[in-house]
């Protein structure tokens, strides 16, 4: 699955890097900041942990309206459930036979999130626990996008089908300290799952009057054991051609919990 997919997405890079004749480029990028609600869940060491702190993150996106689109957006948050948290994702989606009416959708992307925790001795009976956390998800997509425009409303619904495999690695170090004269244990544990999972999706997308632009996206990963939802919506609203401000929110599911973030932004395009 991983080698497919990186496969699939350099293709796409190539075929995208192609002359666009007659199709519009645009370009926005956004820095945003607000606040991130992170749970944390480990069943086998029967360990919950929900907190909340402050996202800072920088979105780029690049369309051509027949051609392509590509987008990346990077973040961090600090001392939330004892970690520093980093995160980002890749997405690239090439367009077949556009047309007034719609167009074929091939996409490849990646998410990729880091979960460096040093929870120290605030976890009973826990001490000195310490735990790197990576979560690698490539994954491919194909779809039709339907386009219905009117005078000043153009929008667009795309459903989905894909495929994703899900890492996850790193390592875990604690000491258990029990009452009474039982002496203390260190122990040292590698982190390591590898899972593959279909995907169905829907994508929802409007602008109104080139003033204001809406977005709302959803998938689900599912396999024979578990199904993972995340939920995208966006809005912007500019004020000139250039100038604008933004709203995201994302709330999304993983085999080590869940994080969910409202953020706000100011949304150049160029």
């Amino acid at each position: 699955m991983k080698k497919v997919g990186l496969f699939a997405l350099v293709v796409l890079l190539l075929s995208a890097c192609r002359s666009s004749v007659n199709a519009e480029d645009l370009r926005i990028v956004c820095p945003y900041v607000g606040p991130i609600s992170n749970t944390y869940q480990d069943s086998n060491r029967n360990l919950e942990l929900k907190d909340h702190s402050l996202l800072k993150g920088v979105f780029f996106q690049w369309v051509n309206t027949n051609r392509y689109q590509w987008n990346t957006f990077l973040y961090q948050s600090s001392d939330i459930n004892y970690s520093d948290l980093w995160g980002g994702h890749f997405f690239f989606d090439y367009y077949l036979n556009a047309t007034e009416q719609g167009k074929y959708v091939v996409g490849a992307g990646t998410e990729y999130l880091l979960i460096d925790m040093d929870a120290q001795n605030h976890i009973a009976p826990l001490s000195d626990f310490k735990m790197k956390n990576n979560i690698l998800v490539p994954y491919i997509r194909f779809g039709y996008r339907f386009q219905i425009n009117s005078a000043n409303v153009k929008t667009a619904i795309l459903p989905w089908l894909g495929g994703e495999h899900q890492r996850v690695w790193g390592d875990l170090k604690t000491t258990m300290d029990p009452p009474g004269p039982a002496p203390a244990t260190t122990t040292t544990v590698t982190i390591k799952d590898d899972s593959d999972y279909g995907m169905v999706g829907l994508n929802f997308t409007a602008t109104i009057f080139h003033m204001l632009s809406l977005e709302a996206k959803y998938y689900g990963s599912f396999n024979s054991d578990d199904y993972f939802s995340t939920f995208n919506s966006m809005i912007n609203v500019f004020f000139t051609r250039h100038v604008g401000i933004s709203y995201r929110f994302k709330y999304m599911e993983m085999t080590v919990g869940s994080h969910s973030y409202n953020i706000f932004g100011i949304a150049a395009m160029f």
